[in-house]
């Protein structure tokens, strides 16, 4: 499942929003308390509607207070969520103030319900998992800014893995750390895949799904290599060079990023192990401040590694690093030359990403005005004015030091 557009009503500072959505990235900036956050919650909550239909999930929904717009000290009658997906499928949510006749007097007849969406759910989910059928599930993510408390189990206490595709889609839109549940799948997975080793006699033997999280982590960070898991203690592992590391050793940014990265991967491998390559499956990722705890160095990056690893996820991003702005431009400006002869090889080595797959905001006192340049394809750089400014002051004071010694 892929997104087309959110829509929003009296969602908390939104009065009404309409935003189209990228098929590969949607990038969101503005200040502190312009309302990124609010329109990821808002997906988040939206989406849920596909937790609560199926089996053994717990569904996002509504917030008991807070997401209701209010205004002048009043709460509105009501907020709706809707998304409408690449396929033309359309669904809202809606919570109401209360249930009084003037309150349902106000809530709007043109909502459409989640009917259609829970009928598209039978046919290509439920029904085919009673049946015995291959499916493809779909699946989501929303990674909050609490994924920065990695969250690395002191022992193997509640290590209960369900193997159901379902449990991929388990805590998969509380925003905070989820790495407790990545650990839990990976451990159990590297047992099941020393058992059919021993089994088979066959220690070149590679659990698929195992090989999937592989995958991702060394393509995410080629300076680390053998993730594992040891006992006594209880520790995740990996190796830089020659030496081994505990993940807790690690700086904040690599554990922040590990940690999104094993969630999102084991999700993909627990939803459709059946796929030749469940990295490939497509995906909705939200992210809010993907440069969390990044070095500048590797906020230039961080967006074409995912966009590379996840080839045909949908990533919605927010944040606040000129330096993510920068790369992404980078990877537009390569789409642009793609068919061009290229010698240098960090060029070469960027992706091409297609400007029509992309959407770019800022947020501003609830509206969201497209940062696209259509001309030319690129993020535009109204950006700037904001280092100008800073620019401005330092050159103001250089002046008042030089003008206060002439000699």
């Amino acid at each position: 499942m892929i997104l087309r557009h959110l829509s929003l009503e009296l969602f908390r500072g939104f009065k009404a929003l309409d935003l189209p959505l990228g098929r590969r990235l949607t990038l969101l900036m503005g200040e502190n308390g312009a309302g990124k956050t609010s329109v990821l919650d808002a997906m988040a909550v939206a989406l849920g509607e596909i937790q609560s239909h199926l089996p053994q999930v717990k569904g996002r929904g509504f917030r008991k207070t807070g997401d209701i717009h209010q205004s002048a000290g009043k709460l509105a009658p009501y907020t709706r969520v809707g998304l409408t997906a690449s396929d033309g499928l359309q669904w809202d949510r809606m919570r109401w103030r209360d249930k009084s006749r003037t309150t349902l007097k106000q809530v709007p007849f043109y909502a459409v319900g989640t009917r259609a969406l829970r009928k598209h759910l039978d046919q290509t989910v439920l029904d085919p998992f009673n049946e015995g059928q291959p499916f493809v599930m779909p699946v989501f993510a929303y990674y909050g800014v609490g994924r920065a408390l990695l969250d690395v189990p002191l022992s193997r206490k509640g290590f209960e893995v369900d193997e159901q595709p379902f449990a991929a889609l388990s805590g998969a839109l509380e925003a905070d750390s989820r790495f407790r549940t990545a650990f839990a799948w990976f451990y159990a997975k590297e047992n099941e895949e020393l058992r059919l080793k021993n089994e088979s006699k066959n220690f070149e033997l590679r659990l698929p799904a195992l090989e999937c999280v592989r995958r991702a982590f060394q393509a995410m960070f080629p300076d680390l290599r053998d993730p594992h898991v040891t006992l006594n203690p209880l520790r995740f592992m990996v190796s830089q060079g020659q030496e081994p590391l505990d993940i807790t050793q690690l700086s904040d940014g690599y554990q922040t990023l590990m940690g999104l990265v094993m969630d999102l991967s084991a999700r993909m491998a627990m939803a459709n192990p059946h796929l030749a390559d469940p990295l490939a499956a497509e995906a909705i990722v939200m992210i809010d401040e993907v440069d969390l705890h990044l070095h500048p160095a590797w906020q230039q990056r961080v967006v074409g590694d995912l966009l590379r690893t996840f080839p045909n996820a949908q990533f919605v991003l927010s944040t606040h690093s000129p330096f993510v702005v920068e790369s992404i431009n980078n990877l537009l400006k390569r789409h642009a030359i793609r068919n061009l002869p290229l010698a240098d090889a960090t060029i070469k080595a960027l992706l091409p990403l297609d400007p029509a797959d992309v959407c770019a905001y800022v947020m501003s006192e609830g509206q969201a005005q497209s940062l696209m340049d259509a001309e030319l394809g690129l993020l535009d750089d109204r950006l700037l004015a904001h280092f100008n400014r800073i620019s401005a002051v330092y050159e103001q004071m250089r002046d008042m030091e030089w003008d206060s010694n002439p000699s």
